[in-house]
């Protein structure tokens, strides 16, 4: 590689000059660290993005719930609910949300919600980054059984181009849902990189259970999918539960930004 020199003349206290030689690999240097401190982005987050979004407060989507990590057989008691319903008090009650919930008798528990979405180039694959906002009363800081009801109850997102579905592992009375997508490669990589956040919201365990809004997003890169010849793909979105009790979440918002 050539190294060209620029040199800089400089007069010091005793009016001497002094040469000062920088190759052009460090005034590139220079560049990059002063367009980081500008807060300068060159990443894809310029690029244009296709967005798919739902607002569950005002609309109604047709996005499937489905339960996985639990027994084959044991639905009645996991207490499964879901729908469309009324946001609770203190919020706008005059608003909808998405509300799934279910009594994690397994330790294990996903509540998710899945959605087929097209409009995208075929045979194209795409970044997918995520923003869930959902109503929440599980305070900070709080103590649980197998894990806290709030920071334990993780908040996941992954794009496919497969439908999302309960696959059972094991036969008779050993059989176990599993969720597919996770269990095509590596399980535990899968679940680490699909987490988002948390559950937990803003209040702080004393102060006791109230819902609150809160949004989680994902980085821009969070998952990455490849379009069938119909330009479609699956989404999912939803938790996995390490508190061995009732979480109730209602969901309000969901976004999903494909870039090239």
């Amino acid at each position: 590689m050539l190294y060209n020199t620029l040199s800089i003349f400089k007069k010091d206290n005793n009016s001497t000059n002094q040469t000062f030689q920088f190759s052009y690999l460090t005034i590139l240097g220079l560049i990059a660290t002063l367009l980081l401190i500008t807060g300068c982005d060159l990443t894809d987050s310029d690029q244009e993005a296709t967005i798919f979004e739902t607002d569950f407060r005002s609309e109604r989507a047709d996005w499937e719930s489905l339960y996985t990590g639990y027994p084959v057989g044991d639905e009645k008691n996991m207490e499964f609910d879901n729908g469309i319903k009324s946001l609770p008090e203190p919020l706008n009650s005059s608003e909808n949300g998405y509300y799934i919930t279910a009594l994690n008798r397994s330790d294990n528990v996903k509540m998710l919600l899945r959605n087929q979405i097209d409009g995208l180039d075929p045979n194209t694959t795409y970044s997918v980054r995520f923003t869930v906002r959902f109503a929440t009363e599980e305070p900070s800081g709080c103590a649980g059984v197998g894990g806290a009801p709030g920071e334990a109850v993780k908040v996941i997102a992954d794009a496919s181009e497969i439908r999302p579905e309960p696959i059972i592992e094991n036969e008779g009375d050993d059989g176990y849902y599993l969720l597919n997508i996770q269990y095509m490669g590596d399980s535990q990589e899968w679940y680490q990189n699909a987490i988002m956040g948390n559950i937990a919201n803003s209040r702080e365990c004393e102060d006791g259970d109230e819902f609150e809004i809160k949004e989680v997003s994902s980085g821009l890169s969070h998952s990455t999918v490849t379009t069938n010849e119909n330009g479609e793909a699956w989404l999912i979105f939803g938790t996995r539960s390490g508190f061995e009790g009732q979480t109730e979440l209602y969901y309000t918002y969901f976004k999903a930004e494909f870039r090239k």
